[in-house]
């Protein structure tokens, strides 16, 4: 009777398998344009927009070191080998930096984006310098995990140094962008979903206006519906902040000089030509705004950005750390570019701003702080991208079973005025918010989730929003779907990963999901919980 058993249990494992590929293989139909789409995961194709600083750049030049046995070469890493950043640093720095006016190499050394995933995965490979530089890693292997195939996932790295008038004039990178989209469609039969991290969503923003003067007015949303499902925007700062400037002066008494300017009056240069008035050394700055940003004919990236024409935009962003928002300078006696120090720096935090040296500061703080690196008001700038009516959701971002779940329906959203919803928070608890809009426009969804305690960098490393943009997704193209969103009346463990020991109970915390089953290698107890084998279904509670 061994036998039969043991033919039992493979079919069991067959069907478990089959079970898990209908789960996440099956053909919704989503329409775009005039044309209907069956689509699927094996359809989709992930485009990433990394952010500042977020691709390997290397060397495209012979650069001999003196005083250094370490020389570049071809293809050598520039951005970022940690080995020539310490030890030649001079060197280094003709690879890396650009002439400021015209944005143009360095005579001895030049630097070109990397291509691939490779160049958005680890900055710094290494055993050590590896995962401190990991940014995309995480994601990819996030994918890879629920069975995205190798060629759906593509990045479009750039040369973060760059304008984006200069991107498109030395690297044609818009044209580029635009064949991507088109080459996507084309291998896969389906739309692409759009993952752009921190500066990376302003680089998107300029092709959409680029792209407007590329296609026929008639044909630019139906190109947009065709070859974009969703727009996932993290970490965006949608909009300049306003800024209180305080200097330093040499004015009679030494009193000091307080200048507010507000954000459309930082957009048009406004601000930029006030400081003219204390340092005649910013008209080089000024040159470089006018000419790089200000005076570009495709679109100022600096005015407020209105909500993109795509079928379905997701603003996410961190909130409720200590930001950065503002700064006193006074003069230096130093030649420019070192004309200037910083005297005190003033942050944003649980919705007040004080100064580093812990004085409370007046001035006009958001409902709470930003997330370490932009203002709260910036990246909540996109709230505006909302209807009048808006669905909010809160709950924890670790899994749950529903119990801290709070919902506020059909709350009131006034233009240009933030949304603060009237739910509770308990301390130790970190949780996302989510604004939730389907209405406003016809066909079009809406969303802006803001985290707790997620600071700018490590946003796209982020378990909980890995998560909750598979769920989105796989929602989002499931037939079955009964809502416009994902539900968020609770959350289990979706990956091994997820699963851990619970050692006030002895046993694997979830026990609906997870059991203990130890395999070889494991070293602990938590290692030994995973996703019980009847689970293939556990993607079915979030219809």
């Amino acid at each position: 009777m061994a036998a039969p058993h043991f033919l039992e249990l493979k079919m069991r494992g067959l069907i478990l398998i089959f079970l898990i590929l209908g789960t996440f293989f099956k053909s919704p139909t989503l329409v775009y344009g005039e044309e209907e789409f069956k689509g699927d995961y094996r359809k989709l194709s992930g485009i990433i927009i990394p952010g500042f600083a977020s691709t390997q750049l290397r060397a495209w030049s012979i650069l001999d070191c003196p005083y250094s046995p370490l020389d570049f070469n071809p293809l050598d890493l520039v951005w970022l080998d940690t080995t020539k950043l310490l030890s030649a640093v001079n060197c280094w720095l003709k690879c890396i930096m650009l002439e400021p006016y015209n944005q143009t190499d360095h005579p001895e050394c030049k630097s070109r984006p990397d291509s691939g995933l490779s160049a958005i995965t680890e900055l710094d490979p290494g055993y050590i310098t590896g995962p401190l530089s990991s940014v995309w890693k995480e994601w990819v292997k996030w994918c890879i995990e629920f069975g995205i195939e190798a060629n759906a996932i593509i990045a479009v790295p750039y040369d973060w140094r760059l304008s984006p008038s200069k991107l498109e004039e030395r690297d044609l990178y818009f044209h580029k962008l635009k064949l991507t989209f088109e080459t996507a469609h084309k291998l896969r039969g389906g739309p692409s979903l759009v993952f752009a991290h921190s500066l990376g969503n302003n680089v998107f923003r300029y092709f959409l206006e680029w792209l407007k003067l590329e296609v026929a007015p008639k044909e630019y949303m139906n190109w947009l519906d065709k070859h974009i499902h969703a727009y996932f925007a993290v970490g965006s700062d949608a909009h300049p902040s306003v800024l209180d400037v305080m200097e330093n002066t040499s004015m009679e008494c030494n009193l000091p000089t307080q200048l507010s300017f507000t954000a459309r009056e930082v957009s048009d240069g406004t601000f930029f030509k006030a400081i003219e008035d204390y340092d005649p050394d910013s008209k080089r700055l000024l040159h470089q705004l006018q000419k790089s940003y200000h005076g570009d004919p495709v679109v100022n990236p600096l005015t407020p950005w209105d909500r993109p024409p795509l079928k379905n935009v997701f603003c996410i962003y961190g909130v409720d750390s200590k930001t950065e928002v503002g700064y006193y300078f006074a003069p230096s006696g130093k030649p420019y570019p070192d004309n200037w120090i910083v005297t005190d720096i003033i942050y944003e935090i649980e919705g007040s701003l004080y100064s580093r040296s812990g004085n409370l500061v007046e001035g006009n703080p958001g409902a709470t702080s930003g997330d370490e690196t932009v203002a709260y008001h910036s990246l909540s700038w996109c709230k505006n991208w909302l209807g009048p009516n808006v669905n909010i959701t809160r709950t924890p971002q670790t899994e749950h079973d529903g119990t801290d779940v709070q919902v506020e329906l059909n709350v009131t959203h006034d233009r240009g005025a933030d949304i603060i919803p009237n739910m509770t928070r308990s301390p130790r608890v970190k949780y996302i918010t989510y604004y939730e809009d389907s209405e406003s426009i016809p066909g079009r969804r809406t969303a802006v989730w803001e985290l707790d305690k997620v600071n700018h960098r490590n946003m796209v490393r982020s378990p909980a929003l890995m998560r909750e943009l598979w769920l989105e997704m796989w929602h989002d193209i499931n037939p079955a779907a009964k809502s416009k969103f994902v539900t968020k009346a609770k959350r289990g463990p979706l990956r091994n990963d997820d699963c851990y020991w619970d050692y006030g109970k002895a046993r694997c915390a979830w026990p609906e999901y997870c059991e203990y089953r130890y395999a070889f290698g494991d070293v602990h107890l938590g290692q030994s919980c995973r996703l019980r084998d009847s689970s293939a279904d556990l993607l079915l509670h979030y219809i």
